[in-house]
């Protein structure tokens, strides 16, 4: 593939021969949907005879993923047979997140080691923005211009770590503000217990530009009513992971979703992996080593069963709604 010298060479946390996979794999996926191009061909010539077609195998609701952390260390060893678990369970596009200038650029590279599958987006987290200098705007603006790059962030405010000063935070976080408003490129924002600086961030970037904000992710939601009937007001977009999942601690946010307080059109699914772990039917549910406590986004089902149920509604319903959220939401 054009890009695997690329990523051989610059991504050194993944070792050649898990490269060399994914190579593999995007050779093996290419296959697999030109042999499903025919068979659904030859079923569609067989229905026009009048015959009746070999039933199709039962498949999954296809999902996107729209933040999982595959530039992370713990995936270093394993990255290809994490996106083979995650396609066979029907989660069809995972977004990579990029959580700094450099995991941005990689994030990049290993997005265009599968296009189509895997997307990225640029950004400095929160917890990097003691990290951030005038001169990443031109390098995440750079990045931002390759159409695999789908979103400025993850971006944002957590002033529950302060793993930056709060001047930080906000000096990074507005920088990425006014970078998405200049190229109409959406959001993807990280809030912890800093809800009123956020909005008041964002209002302000909304009254300087004639064109208002581009469209905002509010991602792995974990709030309050509050927060989430506003975020809504605002026309945001709101992400939710296997934190839902999670007995007492996903409370809230069950609440929220089963109120109706975040409409199915405004919602968008994630994993956040190797984070936000939810429960697992079964130790090695999906083929995942039981001795990791690693998220990865093949636990997205259980993310979509779950919310399924608070809405009341069938989780091919969710699949459709929310993967149709994600693709006009980041033009997948």
């Amino acid at each position: 593939h054009v890009y695997m010298s690329l990523l051989l060479g610059m991504y050194a946390g993944i070792p050649k021969e898990a490269l060399e996979k994914l190579e593999k794999l995007r050779l093996s996926l290419e296959a697999k949907k030109s042999s499903e191009k025919s068979r659904d061909s030859s079923e569609g010539s067989l229905e026009q005879a009048g015959a009746t077609p070999l039933a199709k195998s039962a498949r999954p609701p296809l999902l996107v993923d729209v933040g999982a952390n595959l530039t992370n260390f713990r995936f270093k060893d394993n990255v290809e047979a994490v996106l083979e678990r995650s396609l066979a369970v029907g989660v069809h596009k995972v977004m990579v997140t990029g959580t700094s200038a450099e995991q941005s650029q990689v994030a990049l590279l290993l997005a265009q080691s599968l296009p189509g599958v895997l997307y990225s987006t640029a950004g400095v987290h929160p917890h990097d923005a003691k990290h951030w200098d005038v001169s990443h705007t031109e390098l995440l603006e750079s990045l931002l211009s390759n159409p695999q790059v789908v979103a400025v962030g993850e971006t944002g405010l957590d002033f529950n770590r302060m793993f930056s000063t709060i001047a930080q935070q906000t000096e990074a976080f507005s920088a990425q503000v006014e970078l998405a408003c200049k190229l109409r490129k959406p959001l993807f924002v990280h809030e912890r217990e800093a809800y009123t600086d956020l909005i008041e961030v964002l209002q302000a970037a909304e009254s300087k530009h004639k064109d208002g904000l581009p469209p905002v992710l509010i991602h792995c939601f974990t709030g309050r009513k509050s927060a989430a009937i506003k975020y809504i007001e605002l026309g945001f977009y709101i992400g939710v992971t296997g934190f839902v999942c999670k007995g007492d601690r996903g409370k809230g946010v069950r609440k929220i979703l089963s109120e109706g307080v975040v409409p199915l059109d405004r919602l968008v699914l994630e994993t956040d992996a190797p984070f936000m772990l939810p429960p697992l039917p079964a130790k090695d549910y999906c083929g995942m080593d039981p001795r990791s406590r690693n998220n990865e986004p093949c636990t997205l089902p259980l993310v979509a069963a779950t919310v399924a149920e608070l809405y009341g509604v069938s989780v091919q319903e969710v699949a459709d709604r929310t993967t149709a959220n994600a693709m006009a939401l980041f033009g997948l």
